[in-house]
């Protein structure tokens, strides 16, 4: 168990996206603990915000990949079935997304003495975080768009299964449950991680009075949930093995 366990803290941190979000943890773990008082915790908290940065280079780029290389969706139309609808949210999420990270990076340049703008640097602010909150309320979007679209192929599927009998016919039925369920349950896992992220953008960008203890309450739930979310297997369904 203890290797596993390491191999799988291994596989986190060799991504660059798993060493931001355990920093991410520490970060707001922290903003909890000096709960907005100067001080030496608040210094350091400062301190691991600007160090998460590094694992961010590029991030705008990343997120934009979908649609550099298909820059009217020509291709992801063709290959997909959702309404058009749902594609222009994802491709919204991807420009909010890379707002957030563009805006993030000028905000660190202005702590870094690379920006000296302060009014610059206090709007890209506004912007990352409000991109942030758009981003996720679109992720949101998508992962129940997705959720009502498993079900319904979920029953489709099991209703084509009613009439068939045996033993193989059921255990293909539980497996088909067991596998639906698991989505379910991560779609609706990461439904909920959104809308943790959206509050705490807000609160971030004072849009909503939140107190910092409380800020850093909500950083460490979406950090630990994006770490949950990134762990291999974390929503595998647990399916018995077939008699032979």
């Amino acid at each position: 168990m203890a290797e596993a366990n390491l191999a799988t803290m291994k596989q986190l941190l060799a991504k660059s996206d798993g060493r931001d979000k355990l920093c991410a943890t520490i970060q707001y773990a922290l903003m909890f603990i000096h709960a907005g008082k100067p001080g030496k915790v608040k210094k350091v908290q400062g301190n691991v915000a600007s160090a998460r940065k590094v694992f961010r280079v590029m991030k705008p780029v990343e997120t934009l990949a979908p649609i550099i290389t298909d820059p009217f969706g020509t291709k992801a139309l063709k290959n997909s079935e959702d309404p058009k609808l749902m594609f222009l949210v994802k491709r919204a999420q991807m420009l909010l997304m890379a707002l957030y990270f563009g805006g993030d990076h000028l905000v660190w340049a202005k702590s870094a003495g690379v920006l000296e703008d302060a009014e610059t640097a206090n709007m890209a602010k506004k912007v990352s975080m409000y991109s942030w909150f758009g981003g996720s309320v679109c992720k949101a979007l998508v992962e129940m768009f997705e959720l009502s679209k498993l079900v319904s192929n979920t029953n489709a599927k099991l209703k084509s299964l009613q009439d068939r009998e045996g033993e193989e016919a059921e255990d293909e039925r539980k497996e088909t449950r067991a596998k639906a369920d698991a989505m379910a349950l991560k779609r609706t896992f990461t439904v909920c991680h959104a809308f943790v992220q959206a509050t705490l953008a807000l609160g971030l960008v004072d849009a909503l009075p939140l107190k910092p203890r409380t800020l850093g309450f909500l950083g460490v739930t979406a950090s630990v949930m994006n770490i949950y979310l990134m762990l291999p297997g974390s929503f595998k369904p647990q399916l018995k093995a077939k008699r032979g």
